[in-house]
């Protein structure tokens, strides 16, 4: 090869393009995409807002107004209240469903990954649960309560009732149990994604015992519902304004 023949090659060499990487194309949402985005995620904050704020007030209510002396109540404490009863677990149940519901669907706009899909499923699966479990205790409250029943039958049916407390509450408490484990699930998915102040997981975390193991009807779980209110607020304003 003569000098001019390689020095010829050598700028060939030179002028051939330089493979580059694959290209990374960013998408950016559409500004109306956005917004549409951003809407459905207010309307999740929204009826996060409404039912932490009245799931507060039901606990102030049980506060104020206890059903019977620390354990379930009986015909006559029923019997004088009865309305009053059922459209207290039907309130209950409802801001429960709905509350859980959407404020696992924000966790999980915060959270999407493992964590936050399995513990978001859990609190669905657990919210179903609650709200059977609940839905019949009101019933048999209700109906076994009823002043049409002879009083002595009626204080008999509802001492039955009470007697039974595993088909009682065994629904209810399950769901409750695995609410509380779902948002437990949820904290650590927070946690890992790193989207929220820490101290919303750790008080989540928290809260989710405490709300089961203090009574509802006690200081220490009016308090842990507070908090409870405050921290499942908080991951729907995150999530809207995300």
């Amino acid at each position: 090869m003569t000098a001019d023949a390689a020095a010829r090659t050598v700028g060939a060499l030179h002028r051939r393009p330089v493979p580059r990487g694959p290209h990374v194309r960013h998408h950016h949402p559409h500004p109306a995409r956005r917004a549409a985005r951003g809407g459905r995620l207010g309307l999740v904050f929204t009826a996060i807002l409404v039912t932490s704020v009245s799931a507060f007030v039901l606990s102030v209510v049980s506060f104020a107004k206890p059903l019977g002396d620390g354990d379930l109540p009986d015909y006559a404490a029923l019997a004088s209240h009865r309305s009053y009863v059922w459209t207290f677990f039907a309130a209950a149940g409802v801001q429960l469903v709905i509350g859980a519901t959407v404020a696992a669907v924000a966790a999980m706009v915060l959270a999407p990954n493992r964590w936050g899909t399995v513990g978001g499923s859990m609190i669905w699966i657990g919210a179903a649960l609650y709200g059977v479990g609940i839905g019949g205790w009101a019933a048999a409250y209700y109906f076994g309560s009823d002043p049409s029943l002879a009083p002595a039958a009626a204080v008999g049916l509802i001492d039955r009732i009470n007697d039974d407390a595993g088909h009682l509450l065994a629904i209810p408490i399950g769901g409750a149990l695995l609410i509380g484990l779902g948002t437990l699930v949820l904290a650590v998915a927070l946690w890992r994604a790193r989207s929220v102040p820490r101290w919303v997981p750790i008080v989540g975390a928290l809260t989710a015992v405490a709300t089961i193991v203090a009574p509802p009807d006690t200081v220490a779980g009016l308090v842990a519902e507070a908090a409870s209110s405050a921290t499942t607020i908080a991951i729907g304003w995150y999530a809207w304004r995300r």
